[in-house]
């Protein structure tokens, strides 16, 4: 008598399915019927082990731009992938920590995409709000709160002016958030508020719940990232010796008067990812093959091909290689994001 393999119990599933190596292998058992696809979406994290970022890559062809995922562990780059209406441009905003990329196409319409799953969360559009005659250039980056079904912040330019704005996923509206901080170049969403940034001025600002401002003491070079670490805000400072050539990075984070920036070189066992629109922290105990302590970054140059990548260990300045991508076509874009189907 023959098994039925999809008659097995949902736990042994799972189990086999936690066993495989690779992220792709793990999306691919779910794949097989309806009863390996339930094993695994009733826990909806993939095992620790198959949790290490991938790239979001975006490639401009015959004005459509294609999405893809590629796996440095794997050195491998998957098949493009699905997103809806295809039919117009499309450009990445920023990625979570979660696994949702947010997604901007040329009619300022704006969705989280999951490009595991291709699960869809419409945000409302530009056009009904603010941004009537321009175009989604305008809109410089979107940063998250932890899960991206609490809020999205949107930095966007405005008659020479960035501004920030955000809504929850099912507001009708984006709302305006104020800030006297102007010539904004980049914001990260913490436990506390929202931290924003003028690089050119070298200032941040905070902002709480409440609606309150505080302005923090100046950073030490214009090429600096926001990023939310493990138990507060960091600053991420970028010594380049040429425009594309990363020297070393040095990583602050505020005092208890969060009015002045201290040097820091733990990251508390964690690696920090860094893409074009965002900046992930994740624990690097369970990642195989991943030492903690270490900053992941890449740069590339107007013609969109990647020069500058690697990885930066912070406690002793020492750089390690990610798999090369310049044998692969030309990208737009890239952001790192957490495999979560």
């Amino acid at each position: 008598m023959e098994s039925d393999w999809s008659d097995l119990p949902e736990d042994m599933l799972f189990s086999i399915a936690t066993r495989t190596e690779h992220l792709s292998d793990y999306i691919r058992f779910g794949a097989v019927c309806k009863s390996w696809r339930s094993a695994i979406t009733v826990y909806p994290r993939p095992p620790p082990h198959l949790r290490f970022p991938l790239l979001f890559l975006s490639t401009g062809n015959n004005n459509r731009l294609d999405h893809a995922l590629y796996s440095p562990l794997e050195r491998k780059l998957h098949p493009p992938i699905r997103l809806p209406d295809r039919s117009r441009p499309k450009r990445c905003l920023g990625s979570t920590s979660d696994g949702w990329v947010c997604m901007i196409d040329d009619n300022l319409h704006l969705y989280l995409l999951n490009p595991f799953s291709e699960a869809v969360v419409l945000l409302p559009p530009l056009s009904t709000d603010f941004i009537t005659n321009g175009s989604f250039e305008h809109v410089l980056k979107a940063v998250f709160s932890a899960e991206p079904s609490i809020i999205v912040i949107l930095l966007c330019k405005k008659e020479e002016r960035e501004m920030v704005y955000y809504c929850r996923p099912g507001n009708a509206r984006w709302k305006v958030l104020e800030t006297s901080l102007e010539f904004l170049h980049d914001a990260v969403l913490f436990k506390k508020g929202l931290y924003v940034m003028n690089w050119e001025a070298r200032r941040v600002a905070a902002i709480d719940h409440h609606g309150r401002e505080m302005m923090m003491a100046a950073g030490p070079n214009k090429f600096m990232y926001l990023a939310a670490g493990p138990s507060g805000p960091l600053l991420v400072v970028r010594h380049m010796k040429n425009v594309y050539e990363t020297r070393r990075f040095q990583l602050f984070e505020p005092d208890a008067t969060m009015k002045k920036w201290v040097e820091t070189k733990s990251l508390d066992d964690g690696m920090l990812f860094l893409g074009m629109n965002s900046a992930i922290w994740l624990s690097s105990s369970s990642l195989k093959e991943c030492k903690g302590n270490s900053i992941y970054f890449m740069d590339h140059n107007t013609d969109g091909v990647v020069e500058d990548l690697g990885i930066f260990y912070l406690e002793d300045g020492s750089f390690g290689s990610i798999c090369g991508l310049n044998e692969r076509p030309l990208y737009d874009s890239f952001e790192w994001v957490v495999p979560i189907p």
